[in-house]
């Protein structure tokens, strides 16, 4: 528990950097770039990424999973498999990558500019270190690389003819993040003459191509759906999209984060047969998840229309319906996540971590071709937040005879309950003309002591959990 304790802390200090640096840069490229030039990079970006995460194929799952459960003599070996098969796939994605830029693709400036981007997907090892609990060296490195890439921003993207420096940034950091990880290779003793393809593809390409279903799948409605709103409405309004869920997709990285730190320990737990204890502690992340993505979700509602034109500017006040629906997805994704992440993939349940990523795929895909022509991104942000629903519904009921849902659900109705409530009271509170960044502070203050009172008053655990806190705290 102490491992986890500090794996939590640095990755806290790492989702801290990672909604530190959007909140800096986001304001400053919609104002220097403007809506279409970043419409362009939603559109390129939204195809490199469904190209990089196939490249992956689940390792982010299956490989910690792996290695975490590996005993001591076999986690080189292991890892030397897994990431042969990693290269393998990611040298093929690339080649098929630039054979379709250069015939089909447009935009071609960008999506070469993203090459490095692809590769770096090809080189990343951080599944292993994270398998090893070792995340101390995935955040110091990864954090170094990121506030460079902030520096170089600021310093050469000025106007909208910039966009090609912006993307050269992004795509150079990515690959530099994770060659960083190579440096380390010899100390876990990888000999790739001593690979046994044969064993490769019995034990580890197989589950891996299954893991790759689901992650295709999500690309699919989590990536192509900017594709489809881009190609049928334009990069302006594929703009508008993007940029509104952006804080939502902040959020998101901070609460699902702590998934990818925990499974690690569920999977542990579960070979052990100690389901108690897996039980305990899949409920107080199932418990705190939903409470703070309830949280950040109604803040982010109750604040939309002050907020998009001072962090967005006035260029994007047309997304305020986009931004405010689509906050929802952080309380469908985080909630979800943790059925699927923590509990099916720590108890190997691969099937029920697949179906609801293709069921959601088909659904976003049919929906986003009959809705998005005639809604354009109003449409889409539809989709996107019905498309996550049914997801984490799916997440759920697959799983239902792994956990006792009576018990989650028992507490978890009190948290909705005071979410719907207070979405509804902070319709009629509003704050004097006391500035734009007042109004926010404020607003969102009122909102969370509010929101914390009615758990106390719905005798939540948020109670008995503050009482031993400062329990302890005394002694």
């Amino acid at each position: 528990m102490k491992k986890i304790r500090v794996n939590l802390v640095y990755n806290a200090m790492y989702q801290f950097l990672l909604v530190a640096l959007p909140i800096l840069t986001i304001p400053y490229l919609s104002r220097v770039l403007g809506p279409k030039p970043l419409g362009i990079n939603g559109y390129v970006g939204s195809i490199v990424a469904f190209a990089g995460n196939f490249m992956l194929l689940g390792l982010n799952q299956f490989g910690v999973r792996t290695i975490a459960q590996a005993k001591a003599d076999e986690i080189s070996s292991k890892f030397r498999d897994l990431w042969i098969v990693q290269i393998a796939t990611g040298a093929l994605i690339v080649l098929i990558y630039m054979l379709a830029t250069s015939i089909f693709l447009p935009y071609k400036i960008y999506f070469y500019l993203n090459i490095p981007y692809l590769i770096g997907y090809g080189l990343d090892i951080s599944w292993a270190y994270i398998g090893l609990g070792n995340v101390k060296k995935v955040v110091l490195r990864n954090s170094i690389v990121k506030i460079l890439s902030v520096l170089l921003i600021f310093t050469l993207v000025h106007n909208p003819h910039d966009l090609w420096k912006y993307v050269t940034i992004n795509s150079v950091g990515m690959l530099l993040a994770n060659f960083v990880f190579i440096i380390d290779l010899k100390s876990i003793g990888i000999k790739l003459k001593e690979i046994n393809w044969r064993e490769v593809n019995k034990r580890y390409l197989r589950p891996l191509i299954v893991l790759a279903v689901p992650v295709v799948a999500a690309q699919l409605y989590t990536n192509i759906d900017s594709t489809i709103v881009g190609t049928f409405s334009g990069v302006t309004q594929l703009a508008y999209y993007d940029q509104s869920q952006k804080i939502a997709r902040i959020i998101l990285a901070i609460l699902t984060s702590v998934s990818t730190v925990i499974m690690p320990k569920m999977a542990q737990l579960d070979q052990r047969g100690s389901q108690s204890k897996l039980f305990s502690l899949f409920k107080t992340s199932a418990d705190y998840t939903l409470l703070l993505s309830l949280l950040f979700s109604l803040i982010l509602m109750v604040n939309t229309e002050s907020f998009i034109p001072f962090f967005f500017g006035e260029a994007f006040t047309k997304m305020n319906f986009n931004m405010f629906f689509v906050s929802l997805i952080i309380i469908f994704i985080a909630y979800g996540g943790v059925f699927s992440t923590q509990l099916a993939l720590s108890k190997g349940l691969y099937k029920e971590y697949t179906i609801p990523y293709v069921v959601g795929a088909v659904f976003s895909i049919v929906a986003n071709l009959i809705v998005v022509p005639q809604f354009k991104a109003d449409g889409g942000t539809v989709v996107i937040v019905t498309t996550e629903f049914i997801v984490c519904v799916l997440r759920i009921f697959l799983v239902r005879h792994a956990v006792d849902l009576k018990l989650l659900f028992k507490e978890h109705i009190k948290y909705v309950l005071v979410f719907l409530i207070l979405l509804f009271a902070m319709r009629f509170v509003h704050i004097g003309a006391v500035g734009s960044f007042a109004n926010l502070a404020i607003t969102s203050i009122i909102t969370g002591v509010l929101f914390i009172l009615l758990l106390i008053v719905f005798r939540t655990r948020i109670l008995s959990d503050f009482k031993r806190i400062f329990i302890k705290t005394a002694k």
